[in-house]
């Protein structure tokens, strides 16, 4: 197994509980509220957008891989500058934005499960969290307007769900990095 494609296990980790707290965010407040911590989101969005872009920048000069990075330290800097930009229309930029974030992280999680050689207890857990994530993106890029309540509330269940396993999906990638070491 590759140690370097692993090296950024923490990556998801951090994925992770973005997904989280913006899902438990949305399943405890109000419409209203939501508007307004989605303002307050938009600047951690932007922040952490530059952390990821530096980051990335940084791997590209080591001759490390850092493209994946930098495709998401974008996506995160377009979303933060977009929920500071229109707050009017916040809410459904932002599901649209996540939309195309969740296909983007499905589609990391699915490459990475299927380029982990040997077996790990939970593979069929991380390849149905992958394939869910996808699917919410897509439902979000298409139908991000009807019913947007229950859609938001649906949403920040799932992406708490999702949040949670792909924080977990993170260290069993740390734990196979080191056993890999190891040998």
């Amino acid at each position: 197994m590759e140690t370097q494609r692993f090296k950024n296990w923490w990556f998801l980790a951090v994925n992770g509980f973005i997904f989280a707290l913006f899902g438990f965010l949305i399943l405890w407040f109000s419409e209203d509220s939501i508007k307004t911590i989605l303002r307050y989101f938009g600047f951690v969005m932007l922040a952490g957008g530059a952390i990821m872009l530096v980051a990335g920048i940084n791997n590209i000069r080591r001759d490390k891989s850092g493209a994946m990075i930098l495709v998401e330290s974008i996506m995160a800097i377009a979303i933060g500058i977009a929920l500071l930009l229109f707050p009017q229309a916040s809410v459904e930029l932002f599901l649209i934005m996540i939309g195309i974030w969740a296909i983007i992280i499905g589609i990391v999680q699915l490459v990475i499960i299927v380029n982990i050689k040997g077996a790990i207890a939970s593979k069929n857990l991380h390849l149905v969290n992958g394939l869910l994530i996808i699917a919410l993106g897509v439902v979000l890029l298409f139908n991000p307007f009807q019913w947007a309540l229950f859609l938001i509330k649906m949403i920040g269940a799932f992406a708490a769900l999702f949040g949670i396993l792909l924080i977990y999906f993170a260290f069993v990638i740390r734990i196979v990095k080191q056993v890999d070491e190891q040998h």
